[in-house]
């Protein structure tokens, strides 16, 4: 005999073949308590409430079937009863089509806007908890220190072309002198009119070279920038001060991103870098989505445009996504990036997996692999392969009106 064991948010009911309801074990009438034993239930528990439905039929030969392959498991294993796992089921379809109906058998005189109160209510219980539960994933909180990461660096590129574009109106030199942002930015901050440039004052900023200074130092004495004010400088002072300090903030971010990638995801930290890794998570939507992806997705995370466009025109696609800016790929020659992105991005996906399930840290030994396989791809591709020719696609032909000329010719004949 086949028993259909099927939850819902008043209890667990027990079917037989063609969807008769042979037995029922409700949830307490307490709202808390029912989403309590529900979630339990989907987490693979074996509740109170289903051990006495199942004692129901003790002494029978009866096989139970479920949908949930670790409950099934977990009751098996407790009760020592014969499962059986269909999904999904067409029994149960059934019952949660015609949930009314079947509560209603076992609880009289429950109304149509009693019942849909209740469900309404222990449904909205369930979400509730659900979206905190989801909120409280510490790898979500690496997405959005990503997402900010990025904002930070767009405000960052603005402002420091702002500063550069209206401090060259006083020292249109100094943009080509220092390259970095947030050296110019402090120099900018610190000091102001080039007429306040010593050697002293240079050297204690950003450690920069002796050569940058002494060259700093000759230019302020001989540049073509305008002469301003200390007042009309001293707005510029302060924009450059805010910038400054924003960079000093998207350090601490990438501080915390790092010491959270140890926490999360060590295993994805040890292959790839906390950054990286990072990205990669926030790309994916968490480490337990990131996991799921298999290594030909997380190969080319972040290229979705160009797979998308080789789709859309034939053109090849691409061999990867942000894992390109890791050093061992971006530095490998041409031909070989794509054999080093495939297998990073399959250890990788091994990594995710067990910080995802089981926590076990195996960074250094995936590593190994990775420098052995890495050592055999450079071996075995030392040089680049021969050119192929390009494949010459024949015209698209137009459907259409025929032109002028193919209807005068059609006249002719």
């Amino acid at each position: 005999m086949r028993v259909y064991l099927t939850e819902s948010a008043f209890g667990v009911f027990a079917l037989d073949q063609d969807g008769n309801l042979l037995a029922s074990s409700l949830w307490p009438e307490n709202v808390s308590s029912a989403v309590e034993k529900i979630i339990q239930l989907q987490e693979g528990g074996v509740v109170e409430e289903l051990l006495n439905l199942v004692d129901n039929f003790k002494g029978q030969d009866v096989t139970f079937v479920l949908e949930d392959d670790l409950l099934a498991r977990n009751l098996r294993d407790k009760m020592y009863v014969k499962v059986e796992v269909e999904k999904p089921s067409v029994i149960a379809k059934k019952f949660r089509m015609a949930l009314r109906d079947y509560v209603s058998r076992v609880r009289s005189g429950l109304s149509e806007s009693e019942f849909n109160e209740l469900l309404w209510e222990i449904n909205t219980h369930l979400t509730r908890i659900k979206i905190k539960e989801e909120g409280e994933k510490r790898d979500k909180m690496i997405v959005q220190a990503v997402f900010s990461l990025d904002d930070i660096d767009n405000t960052l590129n603005l402002f420091s072309t702002r500063i550069r574009e209206w401090y060259s109106l006083h020292f249109p030199e100094l943009d080509k002198i220092v390259s970095s942002h947030q050296a110019f930015v402090q120099i900018v901050g610190e000091l102001g009119l080039r007429s306040n440039f010593t050697t002293e004052k240079l050297k204690n900023l950003q450690r920069l070279p002796d050569e940058t200074v002494s060259k700093i130092m000759d230019e302020a004495r001989k540049s073509m920038g305008a002469e301003i004010s200390e007042d009309d400088m001293e707005i510029l002072r302060e924009i450059a001060g805010e910038t400054y300090r924003l960079f000093e903030l998207r350090r601490e971010v990438e501080r915390y991103i790092s010491e959270m990638m140890k926490e999360v995801a060590p295993n994805v930290n040890g292959i790839i870098g906390p950054l990286l890794g990072a990205r990669l998570i926030s790309l994916a939507g968490g480490i337990n989505e990131l996991a799921r992806l298999p290594s030909s997705i997380t190969q080319i995370l972040g290229a979705e445009k160009a797979l998308f466009r080789s789709k859309r025109t034939g053109a090849p696609p691409p061999k990867h996504g942000v894992i390109f800016r890791h050093a061992e790929i971006n530095t490998a020659p041409w031909w070989q990036r794509g054999k080093i992105a495939r297998v990073y991005a399959g250890k990788l996906a091994i990594a995710a997996r067990i910080d995802a399930f089981t926590g076990e840290y195996v960074a250094e030994e995936l590593k190994e692999d990775i420098k052995r396989r890495i050592a055999q791809i450079k071996a075995k591709y030392p040089k680049p392969p021969p050119h192929k020719p390009k494949k010459t696609t024949p015209p698209v032909k137009r459907r259409g009106r025929a032109s002028g000329s193919k209807i005068r010719r059609k006249k002719e004949k």
